[in-house]
């Protein structure tokens, strides 16, 4: 029996038909990768603002316990400032002056401590002023201390002189962080407001 074997077609003529990729699938599918990187972008914003606003809730955490911390301190200081024991004997004296001391010392490790917490706080550029200000005040403050726990020293040893010279350094300290609280207080402000700001 014959056998009839139809023609084979030739394999190099043979050619897929094109994928036809109409204008508005291109125009969706172009639509589409917009999108995409439009929703990257405004998560990439949100995400930024996000971090700014954790690291400025820090920061502001640690100057309020900072506050806390050295209202306490200065509520004790104050007290041997402002008032003495009357006619003390030289042991009482000597008692009060090395009291006043270890308080003023005690107060030097309290600024040292929130000055290395709150300088390693990463804040945004808004709130770089802000920072270093209330660096600034803690360095004067650490200062007073410092002549306030050399001013009892002096006066332990009845250095008389040294010890009013010191007291005095110590005002002017005072003053100086005085000053830089305010400066803060205006930095401050200045961020808070420029975060309501539209971006540029």
């Amino acid at each position: 029996m014959d056998f009839n074997i139809p023609d084979l077609p030739d394999l190099k003529s043979f050619k897929l038909p094109n994928v036809a990729i109409g204008r508005r699938k291109a125009l969706i599918a172009g639509g589409v990768a917009v999108a995409v990187i439009a929703v990257v972008f405004v998560g990439g914003l949100l995400l930024h603002d996000y971090m700014e606003s954790r690291q400025v809730a820090a920061f502001g955490g640690h100057v309020a316990a900072s506050e806390a911390d050295l209202s306490r301190v200065y509520e004790r200081t104050s007290v041997y400032l402002h008032s003495s024991p009357d006619s003390p004997s030289i042991a009482e004296a000597d008692a009060y002056a090395r009291e006043f001391a270890a308080v003023a010392d005690y107060g030097m490790a309290v600024t040292a401590y929130h000055r290395q917490v709150i300088g390693a706080d990463a804040v945004p550029e808004t709130y770089a002023g802000a920072q270093a200000a209330y660096l600034r005040a803690l360095d004067n403050l650490n200062r007073a201390f410092s002549l306030w726990s050399s001013a009892a020293v002096a006066y332990d040893i009845q250095a008389y002189s040294s010890a009013t010279r010191n007291l005095a350094a110590a005002d002017q300290a005072w003053k100086d962080y005085v000053a830089a609280i305010e400066d803060y207080s205006r930095e401050l402000r200045v961020a808070e407001e420029g975060e309501g700001l539209p971006s540029t």
